[in-house]
């Protein structure tokens, strides 16, 4: 659990619990890598899953020794970060990677309801009509809007009755980790429509908590000092 912030954002790091999922961006290498937090020696080193990672032509580790990894994960919705360079790696029996203990973490948190703008692709179900390819383009808490193609609607007008507000709408996007689609039900509650595509805007039935989160992890601003 993180504890209370010092000023400007700046915090002390109390580490997570172990399992606790961590997005990973290496200096090395383009992209964003997903891990999970397997142990750790308190002031010394911090221990992570290494990730499988596409690597370029003439790069045959995801990491090396001196390294610089950026590190984020999620802390009863606030976002933590912080710098930190790889220490070694372990690769039997299972692949590890070692970075430095970090002292102190940038911390943003995600409770005032932000709309975060995201492209995400989601398979809808928008009354009776299914919808298999259409993209998140933001979220919030109670709820996302997203566009859908015009040639998958049945009438390319406003009478269109999947656009009628109140329509009951299920969307489907898939999240790293999770072996099902992650599934946000609720109501359409506006729309907007261009001659190729309707602009849905949609409430939710419950918080969207799991979505904002890992949204969050790609589209929030942490200005990050090397810290270890």
């Amino acid at each position: 659990m993180a504890t209370k912030p010092e000023a400007g954002g700046r915090m002390p790091l109390l580490m997570p619990e172990v399992g606790t999922r961590v997005s990973l961006e290496s200096t090395r290498l383009t992209g964003r890598m997903w891990s999970r937090i397997v142990g750790w020696k308190e002031q010394q080193y911090l221990l992570l899953e290494t990730p499988e990672a596409h690597l370029p032509a003439g790069i045959t580790t995801a990491f090396s020794v001196n390294d610089v990894l950026t590190l984020r994960y999620m802390d009863d919705g606030v976002i933590v970060g912080f710098r930190s360079p790889v220490l070694g790696r372990i690769t039997q029996p299972y692949p590890l990677t070692i970075v430095a203990y970090p002292h102190h973490a940038e911390k943003h948190s995600l409770r005032r309801h932000p709309r975060m703008a995201c492209y995400l692709p989601c398979q809808v179900q928008l009354g009776e009509l299914e919808i298999a390819r259409a993209v998140i383009r933001d979220v919030s808490l109670n709820g996302c809007r997203i566009r859908i193609p015009a040639q998958a609607l049945s009438i390319l007008d406003d009478t269109a009755p999947e656009l009628a507000v109140d329509t009951p709408i299920v969307v489907h996007v898939q999240l790293p980790d999770d072996p099902e689609p992650h599934a946000v039900a609720g109501r359409v509650v506006s729309f907007d429509q261009e001659a190729a595509y309707a602009m849905l805007r949609m409430e939710s039935a419950v918080e969207l908590v799991s979505l904002v989160e890992f949204v969050g992890m790609f589209t929030t601003r942490l200005e990050l000092s090397d810290i270890i």
